[in-house]
């Protein structure tokens, strides 16, 4: 059997192929994918996945949400955190991730596996900060028991995946919006080849910096950002905008309940100009209301593919706050221009024009937003976009990867 792991900033699945035949996706308690989020209670409880979620609600919050656990790989400030008093390394924490999305599957994966990367990690700005992610996601796996492991680029799984419905060859992009990252890769897939890539390139922006667009517009001013409070002089002072640029990502969200800061919340709170929308934010962080607040906000996200306008409901707020696609678009085109000049070098790279490109192949959940679709049929052409199985694609395609290696 060889194994293909996906484990993604926002979601994470497991595929296995066996020495002929078919790939398939191997069952998380009987889901095809997991959220990438550990919950810690007091008592020592620890959960991943879809149980943590299920805990987390059932428990009123009680204990600490770790999220996006993914995103902290590149980076050199980020080695450890204490939990209800024990230290917790990183690597320590995507291992008992990935130790319990292994006792979640039905079969056992062994301890060979191919695990996805993105070709460029959220936070790396130099070559030694990929390679200090690829070293860390290494010694997490081992500690799970992957110990003999291979790292392939998430958007060759995900070409794999697109290739097996060919009976013909073909140059494609792959387009790969995840949570964190976004991937593109230009390569010669088909049944006389073996994913020949041309170029590939990435950046650490996709559906997540998506997400901080709308709480940057709609949820922060919400919750106080722009707003000002009384200090212990009796001067004023703006309240602090690095709380409201927390706020933004799940991986750090769950980091704000520390002593240090609820004792600041509790200073500005005091002397609060505006008291009601502060205690929105004090509430969030106190109740740990950031799962239902990402969660709201990347469910109208995604209800916009489908409708110009939602409202964004904030369980535990009472508060309901519109959202236009139109509105959605203008605050991501930024994002959108930053990935598309990355499309660019990655098709410069590999030395062709939009016009030499068969198809284009996008996956992930952010490959979904009409404004992203539109981006690539311009360019491409409206019929040239295909997409399918967004969130288990690249999944599958590391378990196809997995047996051409080692078959």
């Amino acid at each position: 059997m060889f194994v293909g792991i996906d484990f993604g900033t926002t979601n994470s699945a497991v595929a296995v192929a066996g020495p002929t035949g078919g790939v398939s996706l191997a069952p998380l308690a009987g889901a095809p994918h997991w959220r990438t989020v550990l919950y810690f209670e007091p008592n020592g409880g620890l959960t991943a996945g879809a149980p943590a979620i299920a805990r987390y609600i059932e428990t009123q919050g009680e204990g600490r949400l770790v999220q996006s656990i993914k995103s902290h790989l590149a980076s050199a400030a980020f080695s450890k955190t204490y939990i209800f008093g024990r230290r917790w390394t990183l690597e320590d924490m995507i291992a008992a991730y990935l130790r319990q999305l292994r006792a979640a599957t039905s079969v056992d994966l062994g301890a060979r596996a191919v695990i996805g990367r993105p070709v460029r990690y959220w936070g790396a700005e130099e070559a030694v900060d990929d390679e200090r992610a690829v070293a860390r996601m290494r010694e997490a796996c081992g500690l799970a028991g992957f110990t003999d492991i291979v790292f392939e680029y998430e958007p060759v799984g995900a070409a794999a995946s697109y290739a097996s419905r060919l009976d013909h060859d073909e140059l494609v992009v792959v387009a790969d919006f995840g949570g964190g990252t976004t991937d593109f890769s230009v390569i010669r897939v088909g049944p006389n080849r073996d994913g020949e890539v041309l170029a590939n390139g990435g950046i650490g922006i996709s559906g997540d910096a998506f997400d901080a667009r709308v709480i940057d517009a709609v949820v922060a001013p919400a919750l106080g950002r722009g707003t000002r409070y009384r200090d212990e002089l009796g001067g004023e002072a703006p309240v602090p905008a690095w709380l409201y640029a927390h706020l933004r990502r799940w991986h750090y969200l769950s980091f704000l309940k520390e002593e240090k800061t609820l004792r600041l919340l509790e200073r500005v709170q005091y002397g609060a100009l505006d008291p009601t929308r502060f205690e929105r934010l004090v509430r969030v962080v106190e109740d740990d209301l950031g799962l239902p607040m990402h969660r709201a906000v990347e469910g109208t996200k995604v209800r916009l593919t489908a409708a110009s306008e939602q409202t964004l409901t904030l369980d535990g707020l009472d508060m309901q706050l519109p959202v236009t696609r139109p509105d959605f678009e203008t605050w991501i085109e930024p994002d959108l221009v930053d990935i598309e000049r990355v499309l660019d070098e990655v098709l410069a790279r590999a030395g062709v024009a939009s016009g030499d490109i068969d198809r284009v192949f996008a996956t992930g959940g952010s490959s979904l937003v009409p404004a992203v679709r539109a981006r690539l049929a311009a360019r491409f052409g409206p019929d040239m976009v295909v997409g399918g199985e967004e969130l288990t694609s690249v999944a599958w395609g590391l378990a196809a990867r997995a047996r051409q290696l080692w078959s």
